[in-house]
C-alpha cells in the first residue's frame, strides 16, 4: 500500500507524516466539513508535549499529498490547544465560527440573496465560494442581536440552500443545483463500511406565500397590504425520482410564509429551490473508504457493484453532506462521507 502523506501548518508550525521533511510528527489527525448544524472542525495530535503552543486565532492548514498534487481539507484556526503526556493537541474550527461571533446590522434594497451573503461575508473578513443568487429581495434587513451566522442559516432555510465551509476556508451558500465533484466507489474495492436508507420525505411539495401587490400593482409596490396574496405565491413537487414540477402542489405540502419574499417571481424560484432540497434528502447514511482527500460537502457519489443484501439508493447520485478525514496509526487513513 503506498504510504500517505499528510502535512498540518499551523501558524510557523508545520507537522507531517512524511520522516523526509523538516517537521514535527504527526501523531493523530481528524478534519470534518459539512453543511447544516455544527461547522467543521479538525483535531491534530503533535509528537512532542513541550512544543510551544501554537495561538488561539493562529491560522491552519491540512493537506493530503505532495508538492502540486497536495489536496486541501481543512481552512480554519485553532480555537483551543491542550497538553497530553505525550503530545501537544490542536482543536480548530472553520469560517463559520468567525461568523458565529460577529454581529452585523445591514438594510439591503433590490439585492438577492446572494449579494447579502456576499456583503455579509465581506463585513465579517470572510472569502466567498460558490454563493447562489437565489431571489431578489426588495427590503430585507438584518439586525443586532442574532450574530451574523444565524443571519446567513434563515436566509439559506429561506432559499432552499445550505451554508457551509469548503476545504479552502471559502463560505458557500449553494442549493442542490450547484453540484460539485463526482465520484465513484467499488463495493469491495474501496468501501468499508456502508449504511444506507431511503428515507421519505415528510413534504411532497413546497407552497411559499409572501407579501406586498409588486406583481399585481407593478413595481414600487411591494409595500402595499393585500387581501389575495395569489399573486405573491408559489409552489412546486417532488414528483418520481425527485424531479421538481413548478407550478404544482402535492397532498403533503411544506407550507412556507415570509414577508421578506415580495413578488411572485421570487416565491415561485424559492418554492422550487425548497423542494429541490428536501428532494435530495430522500436518501440517509454513511459511507466510509480508503483514505480519498478529493471528497467535499457537495460532491456527488456513485456506489457500484453493490451486494443483493444492500440494496441500491433509490435515487442516485448521493450528495455528500459531510465529509471528515482521519489519519492514524490503527485505522490509516479513512475518509467517511454523510449524506
Amino acid at each position: 500500500m503506498a504510504r500517505i502523506e499528510s502535512e498540518v501548518k499551523i501558524g510557523s508550525l508545520t507537522a507531517s507524516t512524511s520522516p523526509q521533511r523538516e517537521a514535527r510528527a504527526l501523531i493523530r489527525l481528524v478534519a470534518e466539513l459539512g453543511m447544516g448544524g455544527a461547522g467543521g472542525r479538525c483535531v491534530v495530535e503533535l509528537a512532542g508535549p513541550s512544543l510551544s503552543p501554537p495561538a488561539p486565532g493562529d491560522s491552519v492548514q491540512v493537506s493530503f499529498g505532495s508538492g502540486a498534487s497536495a489536496t486541501t481539507v481543512f481552512t480554519g484556526e485553532v480555537q483551543e490547544v491542550t497538553r497530553t503526556a505525550t503530545a501537544l493537541r490542536v482543536a480548530a474550527v472553520d469560517a463559520l465560527a468567525r461568523l458565529a461571533r460577529f454581529d452585523v446590522e445591514a438594510a439591503y434594497e433590490a439585492k438577492t440573496a446572494g449579494d447579502i451573503v456576499k456583503d455579509v461575508l465581506s463585513r465579517a473578513g470572510v472569502d466567498p465560494g460558490t454563493v447562489h443568487d437565489g431571489p431578489t429581495f426588495p427590503a430585507y434587513v438584518l439586525h443586532k442581536g442574532p450574530r451574523a451566522l444565524r443571519h446567513l442559516r434563515r436566509l439559506a432555510e429561506l432559499c432552499g440552500a445550505d451554508l457551509y465551509a469548503d476545504a479552502e476556508g471559502k463560505v458557500c451558500f449553494a442549493t442542490p443545483d450547484e453540484q460539485g465533484a463526482e465520484h465513484t466507489f467499488r463495493y469491495g474495492e474501496h468501501i468499508l463500511q456502508l449504511s444506507l436508507e431511503d428515507a421519505p420525505p415528510a413534504f411532497d411539495s413546497a407552497v411559499v406565500w409572501g407579501e406586498g401587490a409588486a406583481s399585481a400593482q407593478g413595481a414600487g409596490k411591494e409595500h402595499w397590504l393585500v387581501s389575495d396574496l395569489s399573486s405573491v405565491s408559489g409552489k412546486a413537487a417532488i414528483g418520481q425520482g425527485g424531479a421538481v414540477a413548478a407550478g404544482q402542489e402535492g397532498e403533503r405540502p411544506l407550507h412556507v410564509v415570509d414577508g421578506a419574499i415580495r413578488s411572485g417571481e421570487a416565491a415561485q424560484e424559492i418554492a422550487r429551490a425548497r423542494a429541490a432540497a428536501v428532494a435530495s434528502r430522500a436518501v440517509r447514511g454513511f459511507l466510509r473508504v480508503l483514505g480519498e482527500p478529493a471528497v467535499a460537502p457537495g460532491d456527488l457519489v456513485t456506489i457500484e457493484d453493490l451486494p443483493a443484501e444492500q440494496p441500491a439508493p433509490s435515487r442516485p447520485p448521493l450528495r455528500v453532506r459531510r465529509v471528515r478525514h482521519t489519519l492514524d496509526a490503527p485505522g490509516g487513513f479513512v475518509t467517511r462521507m454523510e449524506f
